[in-house]
């Protein structure tokens, strides 16, 4: 994989599984969820690939796995009480991934604008980005109900980037999975993933500009105008 050719004036992060590790929490109102309708939940390393499409897919996904298929009318019915149950562990056992804190700082200081770009409701996403004192970080915070579409469709990356009042070649989005790469080569944008994320496929294999095995090695990979 090649190095960006950019110096990003703009970062744009992907929540879960770049940022944040909340694959404990997501699992514990997955398995609430699914014990509550009579199915048997899921070990969190197996919920971990499910997350990324949004809270819809997520259910989808975690019924599948139990062995119950759902049309998309018992689905969409189901994530109200997902969110309700959610709400309530979401900041439990999520924690910043190992040097997110330290590259958000590095960014900050080097005088790039920052925002998140997420598949996650955006009243959980503000409660996470609070409760880990990250907020301040960030110009802009898009959540999978803040536009129409969720990644993998451009809109929600470039309504970013309109919030931040940047360009698609200004900017480079960080994240972990496909639908990551699918919104950022969408708008424009090059797109560096995180190894070991949420995704059922190796980094390597999603089509990304660049790879990094971890969140330090991102200063040396980018340096902001």
């Amino acid at each position: 994989m090649l190095r960006p050719d950019t110096n990003p004036e703009a970062i744009i992060w992907d929540l879960d599984g770049t940022l944040v590790e909340s694959a404990p929490d997501l699992a514990t109102a997955l398995n609430t969820l699914l014990n509550e309708q009579g199915q048997h939940g899921h070990p969190v390393d197996c919920v971990r690939p499910m997350i990324g499409g949004g809270v819809a897919v997520l259910i989808e996904r975690g019924f599948h796995a139990a062995g119950t298929s759902l049309t998309e009318d018992e689905r969409d019915a189901l994530v109200p009480r997902f969110m309700e149950i959610y709400r309530e562990c979401c900041t439990d056992s999520t924690a910043l991934m190992p040097y997110a804190r330290e590259s958000l700082s590095f960014f900050y200081h080097a005088g790039a604008v920052q925002a998140v770009c997420t598949n996650k409701p955006l009243d959980v996403t503000d409660q996470i980005l609070n409760s880990l004192d990250i907020m301040g970080y960030f110009g802009s915070v898009v959540g999978g109900d803040s536009t129409p579409h969720k990644k993998p469709h451009p809109q929600p990356l470039l309504t970013c980037l309109d919030e931040l009042g940047v360009t698609p070649s200004q900017a480079v989005m960080i994240g972990d999975s496909g639908a990551d790469v699918g919104a950022a080569q969408g708008a424009g944008v090059p797109i560096i993933l995180v190894s070991g994320g949420y995704t059922g496929m190796p980094a390597t294999a999603l089509g990304a500009d660049y790879v990094v095995t971890n969140l330090s090695q991102l200063p040396g990979s980018l340096v902001p105008k």
